[in-house]
């Protein structure tokens, strides 16, 4: 029994990572995850949407040509009277039209506003691939958390399981003592109690320990009773400082970078409000043919063909202060962003504060907590030397049981608070985009 202890021991401070075929490493995970994300799929097909709209085109620099056909044929019944009572009729009097053109129309000057246009479409195409990486990092940030979640449960489920080892060892002890007359049976009852709940956490672990990995599953975008094993170490990162985190948020968050392009975005806006105080200037051309036929009238054909251009030039004199209403709206909208822009700094300033505190006390959590499990241990073991001796109660031996199993989850749970708050410190700075190759 001794050296079960000892064997638990060593397996929450070393975890073993189990050498299978079936074991899923955390870059296989991640690369799959990459692979198959829908989110990323789809932040993909933005991306290649807005570089279809990112266009000289869309943006209103190049002209418009349209052509068009048409053909008449016309049947028609006639009727004259003439001065004097003549009169003359016509049956099935036919006439036909064909008409042709080429329309062109291009806007030379519509007071900067094309250029602002295309501006923006520069801007949204940054925006489409930063929302791209957003997609990406976030996805690896849940592949990442989920992972080391399953390694914190399969090292709590373990604990429970030697736990529970633990108490029907007891309860054998207890019965046979009872069975040779040397107990009583209150010392079995209560250990028969123990046994039942120490099996009732460990069923229930197992439990919670299959659905994170279907979650796992889910976040690679695998069926959800796709099994496998993963590694159980759950490293603990160094030691940060939250004036250097700070300098790499303002310099690589997202979504202050998001930020930063919708402010640009806004301010483009304003300007493309104003461009509406300036006149418009078009070149306008066309080439048209028309041919008529009335084969029983006196003129039985004309046709006519040939180009037309000119230029054209419109302005806004007044249509009810809308010019200036668009104008003020779009001021007040930029304002507001650059508040929002303000709010989201000071936000991601104290998120970044408080992570570096929770990071720095979980590691040092995991060196106190490292000792803790190491006098536990000892504890543990002695107590159940004076056990088996008689020196010491049931309830005595309990105890000492239950504080080792609180101290190993208490430095599994360390370990992973500590990874817990890398992950999202990571993910605030950007620096998740070093798991891609």
């Amino acid at each position: 029994m001794k050296r079960t202890i000892k064997l638990i021991f060593a397996y929450i401070l070393f975890p073993i990572v189990v050498s299978s075929q079936d074991t899923l490493t955390l870059d296989d995970a991640i690369r799959l995850g990459l692979e198959n994300s829908f989110s990323i799929r789809i932040a993909r097909n933005e991306v290649d949407i807005a570089q279809n709209n990112n266009t000289i085109g869309n943006a209103g620099y190049l002209p418009r040509l349209d052509l068009n056909v048409n053909q008449n044929n016309n049947f028609q019944d006639r009727y004259f009277e003439y001065e004097g009572d003549n009169s003359s009729s016509d049956e099935g009097y036919r006439t036909h039209n064909i008409a042709s053109g080429a329309q062109l129309g291009w806007t030379l000057f519509d007071g900067f506003a094309m250029f602002i246009r295309k501006e923006k479409l520069d801007v949204f195409a940054q925006q489409s691939d930063l929302q791209l990486r957003m997609s990406i990092e976030n996805a690896i940030a849940d592949i990442v958390y989920t992972y080391y979640s399953i390694a914190f449960n399969e090292n709590l489920y373990q604990s429970y399981k030697d736990q529970m080892v633990l108490s029907r060892e007891r309860l054998a002890i207890a019965r046979e003592k009872s069975n040779i007359g040397v107990g009583y049976e209150l010392q079995e009852l209560q250990s028969e109690v123990d046994y039942r709940a120490d099996s009732a956490r460990y069923m229930q672990q197992s439990t919670h320990l299959t659905n994170i990995k279907a979650e796992l599953n889910r976040l690679l975008a695998r069926q959800p009773d796709v099994s496998f094993n993963v590694n159980t170490i759950i490293p603990v990162p160094n030691p940060e400082f939250s004036a250097d985190i700070y300098l790499k948020v303002r310099e690589q968050n997202p979504s202050m970078l998001f930020a930063r392009l919708q402010a640009e975005v806004s301010e483009l806006e304003v300007g493309e409000a104003k461009a509406s105080r300036y006149p418009t200037l078009s070149l306008v051309g066309a080439y048209n043919f028309s041919r008529i036929g009335t084969p029983s009238g006196q003129t039985q054909l004309s046709q006519i063909h040939g180009p037309s251009v000119g230029v054209g030039a419109s302005f806004t004199l007044f249509n009810g202060n809308n010019i200036n209403r668009r104008i003020k709206n779009a001021a007040i909208i930029a304002e507001n962003q650059k508040i929002s822009q303000e709010e989201l700094e000071l936000n991601l300033q104290s998120r970044t504060f408080q992570l570096v505190n929770n990071l720095n006390q979980a590691i040092e959590l995991v060196l106190v907590e490292e000792e803790s499990v190491k006098l536990a241990q000892r504890n543990a073991e002695a107590a159940w030397e004076k056990y088996q001796l008689g020196a010491i109660s049931d309830i005595e031996l309990r105890e000492s049981q239950n504080k080792f199993l609180d101290a190993q989850t208490r430095l599994i749970s360390s370990q992973m608070t500590s990874q817990a708050a890398a992950i999202e410190i990571k993910t605030l700075t950007g620096d998740l985009s070093s798991f891609i190759e």
